[in-house]
């Protein structure tokens, strides 16, 4: 029974894993980000799920990459845990990662 009220908030682990992910593979979320965009947000979306693991409906998410700058955009839904814990995920993008990619938590 203690399961039955897991508590909502981040997996912490799960975020490194992604952002480790994501770091390498870069080079493919950009090659293909506007040709099979498609198959980008798929990769994407199952590795960031584990990250919210109490948000039981579809996470939102926007990807650009141009003049060798990225843009992640993540959305919340005016949802204030996953606000805030979408906050807390962006800050844990590697420094490398964020010299050519901006995150933008929106509603």
């Amino acid at each position: 029974m203690f399961g039955l009220f897991a508590k909502k908030e981040l997996n912490v682990a799960a975020a490194k894993a992604f952002w480790d992910w994501f770091a390498a593979k870069e080079e493919w979320i950009i090659a293909n980000i506007n040709t099979n965009g498609m198959a980008v947000v798929w990769a994407v979306d199952e590795q960031i799920k584990p990250v919210f693991p109490y948000f039981k409906k579809e996470l939102e998410f926007q990807l650009g990459f141009n003049d060798g700058k990225g843009e992640f955009f993540f959305f919340h839904f005016g949802n204030k845990t996953l606000q805030k814990d979408a906050e807390t995920f962006g800050n844990m993008m590697p420094d490398d990662l964020a010299t050519r990619w901006t995150y933008v938590t929106e509603a």
